[in-house]
């Protein structure tokens, strides 16, 4: 998007820190080996702290540097010291010795819920940041998450930044506008005196974020805008130079990203110009050939044209918001092309046609995104650490990865896995669409046996798609599908909510009142479900991606990739089996009924992390009041 309102940038790139200047910082700290004096640093920078003869625990920033230990091994003299829960200190010693001791450029972090990774991720950054004054990204894919770490206390030093339409203008002129359509986007040469203060001083609570974040050592912001601040910076304003780190967490789902900013669709829906001057699309039988030479002959010469006469009128400052939302559609469109053009013909890309509202539609993505996502994400630092629950095996050539040093450090699981069964001896069949008829009468059937046997418990159940969440509904048995909520794909996390608040005996004719079992589609990540609030957790169908995707379908048939297919699956099977246990004193089960899902965990242990496969079938706990 062009903007007429240019913020001045007080960001210089980062230089890279060579492993020598890095070990040459750290000799300010005792220790006779380097792991010796990483820790010392760690412990002068992590931000949570505890009483030495007490058990109060407070953000470091709180305390006074005088009162806290300099080290965990020296506390005499001392009222407070670092407090660390269990591997934490290890794990951040051990990720910053693979990226500036052994002089690695990427760090996988294998970090199970529990091991709080928003601290490990923070600690790293900090701790270059205080030996070599770099700076770091720190990366997330939902916003939820980015408004998780701005509330939490211990998280002082960040400043997080999302997209312009998630803040309201403060001009007395456009008060309460959001910031994406503001006077300082529809008036030519608007100069606004809010865009250059930081906005926690009166600042524009966008601009002023990015100000401050300039020259901030941690900016917190979420995949789609990092990528943007690289690629189509105008969307952005082109906030942020390149930094010595940077931290992503959530990565399992960075292709995913990629794919939604690298793809783009062609229909009358999809590009908003005059379609009576377009010539007609290609019918749905034609080669790409003739739909990429469609697209670089006629279609782009109408959106060129359409681009030029807005942006003559976006000049004047006579610019409709309606003609402003256009030119920024177009604009994107037009970066999208260009990058399609400029790969599809040494790349392989899936060609989609589609129907929606009764007008034609062609779709395109590529068929993998690694060599996309080195321009749009990695060249924005010198030093990258990935971190996720799930990494698979395969992970660093899906992202583009392969050709950089890699290590990987992997954070045991604080959970106790007789606490967080998973049960595979439940299963009733396959819901593959051949089978998916017969099997749904069954695992209907299993769910209202297991809702029973957990009566007085909640429980939540995964169900991949929104046709088999209610057809599993209508099948529940009558006293189940009363105390049964199904998602509303209108308003999932209004549901959700609404389900978590009510009693687990609440009864209901309707799809929307029950309080025991919730329905859900979708909701395998970025949810959190805390002790009473699920107790167990059931994998109605193995969350396999569409065969019927081209993409999916030239990957899966016509490259043979059936690993990348069935790690795709495994992934959000363990994901989902993650919702429900979140804290070491918590406890939970969860049942795969899909014999799908069950064959994919037993024939792919090698695509399995280590927290999951050790809770697989596992001993339950004496300790829990597991029903019987």
């Amino acid at each position: 998007m062009k903007t007429n309102m240019v913020q001045q940038s007080r960001d210089e790139p980062d230089q890279p820190v060579s492993s020598d200047e890095f070990k040459a910082a750290l000799q300010k700290y005792e220790g006779q080996t380097n792991r010796d004096r990483l820790a010392r640093a760690v412990d002068a920078v992590w931000p949570v702290v505890t009483e030495v003869n007490g058990d109060a625990v407070r953000p470091r920033q709180q305390v006074a540097e005088t009162d806290i230990g300099n080290c965990v091994d020296e506390t005499a003299g001392f009222a407070w010291m670092p407090s660390y829960r269990e591997h934490q200190r290890r794990v951040v010693i051990d990720v910053l010795e693979i990226l500036y001791i052994e002089d690695k450029d990427v760090c996988l972090l294998s970090s199970p819920t529990g091991s709080g990774k928003s601290l490990l991720l923070n600690a790293t950054a900090r701790v270059v940041n205080s030996l070599v004054n770099r700076r770091a990204f720190t990366s997330t894919p939902l916003n939820s998450l980015i408004d998780q770490m701005d509330d939490d206390e211990f998280l002082d030093d960040i400043i997080t930044v999302k997209g312009r339409n998630n803040y309201q203008c403060i001009h007395p002129s456009d008060s309460g506008t959001p910031v994406d359509e503001a006077i300082c986007q529809t008036e030519s040469d608007f100069d606004c005196r809010y865009k250059d203060q930081p906005h926690t001083s009166g600042g524009c609570p966008y601009y002023g974020r990015v100000y401050a974040g300039q020259t901030n050592s941690n900016v917190v912001t979420n995949l789609s805008y990092l990528m943007a601040n690289s690629m189509i910076p105008s969307e952005v304003d082109a906030g942020f130079s390149e930094r010595e780190l940077m931290l992503v967490d959530e990565i399992q789902s960075v292709e995913d990203f990629a794919l939604l900013f690298v793809g783009f669709t062609v229909g009358e829906h999809n590009v908003p110009v005059d379609w009576d001057r377009v010539p007609n699309m290609p019918g749905k039988r034609a080669d790409q050939e003739t739909v990429i030479e469609w697209i670089e002959n006629d279609l782009l010469r109408v959106v060129t044209e359409q681009m030029e006469e807005l942006s003559a009128k976006e000049e004047t400052g006579m610019m409709a918001s309606k003609e402003k939302e256009q030119l920024d559609d177009l604009r994107r469109f037009n970066q999208k092309v260009a990058n399609f053009l400029g790969d599809v013909r040494e790349h392989e890309w899936a060609m989609t046609h589609d129907m929606i509202g009764g007008k034609r539609k062609i779709e395109f993505e590529p068929i993998t995104v690694g060599r996309f996502l080195h321009g749009y994400l990695w060249s924005q630092s010198h030093k990258i650490v990935c971190s996720s629950a799930t990494i698979p095996p395969s992970f660093t050539e899906e992202v583009g990865l392969d050709s950089m040093d890699v290590g990987r450090v992997d954070v045991p699981s604080t959970f106790p896995n007789k606490r967080r069964p998973v049960i595979t001896s439940e299963a009733v069949g396959k819901m593959t669409m051949s089978e998916r008829d017969k099997t749904i009468p069954k695992m209907a059937d299993q769910i209202g046996r297991i809702a029973d046997v957990w009566a007085g418990h909640k429980g939540i159940v995964h169900c991949n798609s929104y046709k088999i969440a209610e057809r599993l509904y209508d099948r529940l048995p009558n006293d189940v599908q009363r105390r049964t909520q199904l998602q509303d794909g209108d308003d999932r996390e209004g549901s959700l909510a609404s389900w978590v608040d009510q009693d687990p005996d609440e009864s209901s004719r309707y799809r929307d009142g029950g309080g025991q079992l919730f329905l859900s589609v979708g909701m395998a990540e970025g949810v959190s479900l805390d002790h009473d609030q699920s107790r167990f957790n059931i994998i109605a169908k193995a969350p396999y991606e569409y065969l019927g995707d081209d993409r999916v379908s030239c990957r899966v048939n016509d490259r043979g990739e059936f690993k990348w297919y069935v790690s795709k699956m495994l992934i959000d099977v363990m994901q989902a089996s993650g919702r429900t246990m979140r804290a070491k004193d918590d406890w939970c089960a969860t049942y795969i009924l899909d014999k799908s899902a069950v064959d994919g965990i037993h024939r792919n242990t090698d695509v399995l992390e280590g927290w999951f496969k050790e809770s697989v079938d596992v001993e339950l706990s004496d300790d829990v009041p597991w029903p019987e």
